[in-house]
């Protein structure tokens, strides 16, 4: 089976889970006593916000979930990025994408000395439309187990392949969770309205090996451990 033979045209919602530097406090606790009255508080909030239909009315969530990695001023490095190739990355489920960002949550701590307790760390869940023509590499990983691996060396080459032919990304078997899916895109050009859809709450403890994941501060989601983070190839 060979990695380039297959073009997805494809056209749905991927889901952008990206550093916060906002709190996931409650906006409308002050005024909203009860948690359903504030959750139907936020969503009459976010129906009213608008749209993106121009650059100039982008605003805040299109810079934030979408331009960042095609404007910032260095690209770091990655499964599909090289560090000259810039790439934007996206989970096709909100699983998919808790999972990815904890596991690379893990690995930035592990990498600092002398961290031994939990750290904290605030995230926002963005959902987006993604619209183009992608190369297809899911389904794949089973011959070509590269698509999996810690080193990417394999994987940049391929992206700077499939850019270099034009495509607008790439459709890949995520790393991290069961039967997950992502999209990396090369440019912006198929990636359009944003949504801010909640925000998060990381607490990453590199000695356990954990992160306790919250979407309502102090109430516990769920807790991924790394080995739950290693798929099974």
């Amino acid at each position: 089976m060979s990695l380039y033979d297959t073009l997805t045209d494809f056209d749905g919602s991927v889901y952008r889970n990206i550093v916060s530097l906002r709190s996931t406090e409650h906006l409308f606790d002050d005024l909203v006593p009860d948690a359903a009255g504030q959750n139907a508080a936020i969503a009459a909030d976010m129906r009213m916000k608008p749209g993106t239909p121009g650059v100039i009315d982008r605003g805040f969530e299109y810079s934030q979930a979408i331009a960042y990695p095609f404007a910032s001023d260095k690209t770091v490095a990655s499964r599909y990025g090289d560090g000259s190739l810039r790439v934007w990355y996206g989970a096709l489920e909100e699983d998919t994408s808790i999972a990815e960002t904890c596991w690379h949550s893990l690995q930035q701590l592990r990498a600092i000395e002398g961290i031994d307790r939990p750290v904290v760390r605030y995230r926002a869940m963005y959902r987006v439309r993604a619209r183009g023509l992608f190369l297809e590499l899911r389904g794949k990983q089973h011959e070509h187990p590269e698509l999996l691996d810690e080193d990417y060396a394999a994987t940049q080459g391929i992206a700077k392949h499939a850019a270099g032919q034009g495509l607008q990304g790439l459709l890949y078997p995520a790393a991290r969770w069961p039967d997950g899916s992502c999209l990396a895109a090369f440019r912006a050009e198929p990636l359009s309205d944003p949504q801010l859809i909640y925000y998060l709450t990381y607490r990453i403890d590199a000695v356990a090996d954990t992160v306790t994941i919250e979407r309502k501060p102090g109430v516990v989601d769920r807790v991924l451990r790394a080995a739950q983070m290693r798929r099974n190839r």
